[in-house]
Formats: C-alpha cells, structure tokens, sequence
C-alpha cells in the first residue's frame, strides 16, 4: 500500500473535491483518481462513490473506516520520521517539569556533569501534562512525569520513582496559617490560586474538591509557581502544591490535607512504548532511576 495513495484518500474524505485535492498535492486528477482506485482493489471494497444527482462525492462506510486507521497510520509514520531524524543526533530529548527540575533532578545532576552528558541532553521545561503530550507525539523520548495517581497511559511505559503529599498553601496574614492541617470540606468559601493545564496539579485538586462536595472559587490561574506562591504570599487566595515545593523562604504557610484520598504528586519516568533506546539513553534512564523520592505512605507525616 502507498502512503501517498492515503494522502490523497484522507483528502479527498475531507474536502470532497478531486480537482481541489490534485492541485494541493500538485499532481493531475487522474492520479487522484487512480490512488483511490488503488485502495480500493486493495481492500476490494468501494471507498469513494459519486453521486451524479447531486453533484457529490460520497464516502462510503468501508471508506469512513479506512480514513479512520489512516489517520493512526499516518500518525506512526510521522513518529517514525522524527524517531529516525532525532537518531541521526547524539542528544537525548528529555522532558523535564520545574518542580521535578527544582526539586528531585539535582539528585543525579553531578553525576550526569561527571559523565560530561550535560551538553548532550537538550531539556525540554514544561508542565507534566504538556510534556506527556510531547512525548507521545514524538517531540521528546523522555520525560519525568508528575501525575495524581500513578502513571498509566497507552502507549506509554513509565517506571515509578515516588510520591509525595500535596498541601494547601496559605499566607502567614491569613487566620488559616495557625492551623496545621484542614480538609477540603472546610474550604468551599475560600478563593484560590490555581495552575494552568500543563501541570499535574489541577487533576488532583479537581479530585479533592469532588471528594469533599465543593465548587472551588478559583480567582486566577498562572503558570509560574513562583507567582502562585507570592500571590498567595500576599493572601489574595489559597494555593494547592506538592508539599515539597514549599520552603520557609518563600513566605507562605503549607497545611497538611487531612482528606483520605489517594491522590499524590507521584514522579515518574516514562518513554514511549516500543521506542528504541540508544545505549547512552538507557544509561540516561538506569541513572534517572536513581533519583529517591520517598513514599508519604511510608513516612510520619
């Protein structure tokens, strides 16, 4: 089967217009029309029919299934080509989220100094969910990933590393900061400060918020921790952040969450299922994995 025979069949699905189709692709419309005819004594089953009536070109249902799996196939190929492009390089393509970066990474940055792989490793920074995003589609091969539960999506292995507790973050203004801990039921009246999309974070806040029957009034959203935390510094809302991101220099107050849900900010490291490894990405990996991220079901909290 031609790959340019389903490009031109996807086309024609979506714009219904041979003559269009030939002069996008810059070939004759015959050549369209034999692409289809093609695929179509390939599957030996009618794909494309023109109803002369109405003056339109129909997709039958055999071609409906067919631009379905084409579209997967295409999607593989182009994997394929930037897999095969990237391997003609010496660099690792690593995803890497700035709490993860901050907070656990400069475990084995030595060590990855001492090899000398610092300038082979070109590090893509971004949210846990932008950056599982990339990796699936091919822009990275590796990734630290930080998700509520633990992590399981298709077409991806991940090796789990840890998970530690989320907190709600106060201003030491607000009368919440003589606390030590709170539940989420006792928040429904308060504004927060929330994290964009790309983090893991708002899945597991979502979670909490569901568990406990409130409708959180979230005033903002930022995608910079940085800023979430001086806002709420500045007790214009609360904040929800993995406990260790938070430190006595930034000027906030962290609450133990005291609802019983299963939701932590669990590190991963996870690489597309199938992909082929070079020797010094696997090695990449074996060190990664030596990163300790300590389980908060295992420790006094």
């Amino acid at each position: 089967m031609n790959t340019r025979d389903l490009a031109f069949f996807r086309a024609i699905v979506q714009y219904k217009n041979y003559t269009y189709v030939a002069e996008r692709f810059s070939v004759s419309q015959p050549a369209v029309s034999q692409a289809i005819k093609r695929l179509e004594r390939e599957f030996d089953a009618p794909l494309v029919q023109q109803d002369r009536v109405h003056h339109q070109t129909v997709i039958t249902r055999a071609g409906m299934l067919l631009y379905q799996n084409a579209q997967a196939i295409q999607s593989s190929i182009s994997l394929a080509h930037r897999e095969i492009d990237f391997s003609k390089q010496s660099q690792i393509r690593f995803g890497l989220p700035p709490i993860i970066g901050a907070l656990y990474f400069p475990q084995v940055a030595a060590a990855l100094l001492r090899r000398g792989w610092m300038k082979q490793i070109k590090i893509v920074e971004n949210g846990s969910v932008q950056l599982l995003t990339n990796l699936i589609r091919g822009d990275i091969d590796i990734a630290l990933i930080g998700s509520p539960r633990p992590l399981h999506h298709q077409g991806v292995e991940a090796i789990s590393l840890g998970a530690r507790p989320f907190n709600v973050i106060v201003s030491p203004d607000n009368p919440l900061a003589q606390r030590q801990s709170i539940s989420f039921a006792e928040l429904g009246t308060q504004q927060f400060i929330g994290l964009d999309g790309k983090f893991a974070h708002p899945e597991a806040f979502r979670a909490y918020c569901k568990a406990a029957g409130i409708t959180p009034n979230i005033v903002y959203r930022t995608p910079d921790i940085a800023w979430l935390k001086g806002i709420v510094r500045e007790n214009l809302g609360l904040g929800f952040l993995v406990q260790d991101a938070v430190s006595a220099i930034d000027g906030v107050v962290g609450l133990k969450i005291t609802d019983q849900l299963m939701d932590r900010f669990n590190v991963s490291i996870a690489y597309r299922q199938g992909y082929s490894m070079t020797p010094e990405e696997t090695a990449f990996v074996k060190l990664l994995s030596q990163m300790r991220i300590p389980d908060p079901m295992t420790l006094t909290q």
